[in-house]
Formats: C-alpha cells, structure tokens, sequence
C-alpha cells in the first residue's frame, strides 16, 4: 500500500488545526494595538490626576503642620509671631530670604519657629529691629516644628529647576511663594483691608512655580473681606500648583 494514501490519524489531524490557529491575523493585532492605545489614553490622565491630587493634600498637611507650631507659639508667648513685614515678601513664609547656601542669611519664618538658624547655630544676639529679630521674639529658643527634607530645599540639591530655592521652605510641588497670614489682634479671623486689627493692607500675591508672570490672590469668594469677616481662623497659608491660572486653582489652608 502507498504510504502516501494512508489516511491521516486523529491525532496529526488535530495539530494541524491547531498549528493553523495558533497566530494573529493582521486585523486581530491593529485591533489589540488600538485598544491598549485607548487604555492609555484614559490611564495616563487618570493616573495624573490622582498624583496631583496627592501632592495637593500633601501641600495642606504641611500648611497644617506650620500652622499648629504657630498656634503653639502664641500659647507659649501670647501672641503671634511677626515674620516680614515689608519688601516683596511681605507675609510670605519665606519672607525676604532668598536661595541659596548661606543658612546663616536670616529666615525669619524658619528661625522663630525651631530657635536655631537653618544650619544649627545658634540665633544671633541682637534684640531689636523691625519686625523684632527671631531671637527677640522666641525668647526661649524653643523648637516648635522640625522642618523635613520634604519641606525645605536642600542647598546641596542637584536639580537646575531647584537651584535658586536652596536652602528654602517649600510645599509638595516644590513651590517656595507660599503667603502666610495671622490673627494679629486674637479676635479670631484674619482680616485684610486694613480693617480688623491684623495690619494686613492687601492678600499677598504668589505665583505658581512653574510661572512667575502669574501673579494671583485668592477672591473674596474663598478669601471674605473684613466686613465679612475674614476668614475665621487664626492662621492662613495658600499657594498655587503648577500650570495654576485662576484663583480657583488655589490651595488654601483653610479650605
């Protein structure tokens, strides 16, 4: 008999088909293709949002941790601190001090608050000044807050988009123009508009980190006037994220 006539047996007919269906046709493969393209499309963004979001409430657990160590300042010495009173960083955490690897410039907000320089040394000895110095104003040296990594810029970082914020306070989006504002006169909110007692004439303007041509306040929508009331609390901080370009981009403090 021709062994070439032989019929097949189940099992070799069975490879066969199997061998046949094995692979993707050309169509089967754009269609995987575009799928995971759509995935990714809708992933990516979510994916973004949620990291933001993240570093937003970062942002507001830092507010809340700087404002309870001036809560306690005011506890231990009846009153609020007074960290810049003029120039362009009037009202801002990082006052007037600008960046770089000399932590013995004064740093007002830094200064008061933990009772040593930004380097470890002692705070100077002069007593008088306008505002009053930090060491005229916590008298004690006391440490009411330590400042993390995560919270100040390290003079030794080797980001170029860091490099002029060495040695400054910062939020999670790396951003040092942060406004810091307090119940001034105790009645328990802070007011603007030279009304209310807290000496504050306007809201401190600050930008976003990734545009300083932006230049917000918040609106009276978030921020009341003092005929409003203010915003009753005792102290304030807010900032503004990356690609921020309106006030309801703000992160605020009390909000």
């Amino acid at each position: 008999m021709n062994p070439l006539s032989l019929p097949r047996s189940p099992d070799r007919s069975r490879a066969a088909r199997l061998g046949q269906s094995c692979g993707f046709t050309l169509i089967e493969l754009l269609t995987v293709i575009a799928v995971i393209g759509i995935l990714t499309a809708i992933l990516i963004p979510t994916t973004s949002s949620a990291h933001t979001a993240a570093k937003r409430a970062k942002t507001r657990g830092q507010f809340a941790q700087w404002g309870a160590a001036i809560e306690a300042f005011r506890q231990e010495y009846g009153g609020y601190p007074t960290f810049e009173t003029s120039g362009a960083g009037l009202n801002k955490v990082n006052g007037n001090t600008a960046g770089g690897t000399n932590l013995t410039a004064t740093h007002r907000f830094y200064e008061t608050l933990v009772g040593t320089r930004r380097d470890g040394t002692a705070l100077l000895t002069t007593l008088t000044g306008t505002p009053p110095p930090p060491q005229a104003q916590n008298t004690r040296r006391i440490q009411f807050i330590t400042f993390t990594e995560a919270d100040m810029v390290s003079v030794g970082t080797t980001d170029t988009t860091l490099s002029a914020k060495r040695g400054l306070i910062r939020d999670a989006f790396d951003n040092t123009d942060i406004a810091v504002l307090v119940d001034r006169n105790l009645d328990g909110s802070v007011k603007f508009s030279g009304q209310g007692g807290d000496g504050i004439a306007s809201l401190p303007l600050v930008s976003p980190p990734d545009n300083t041509a932006i230049r917000l306040s918040p609106s009276t929508a978030d921020f009341p006037t003092a005929t409003q009331g203010g915003v009753r609390t005792g102290v304030v901080f807010y900032c503004l994220p990356p690609h921020a370009t309106a006030n309801t981009d703000f992160i605020l403090s009390w909000k």
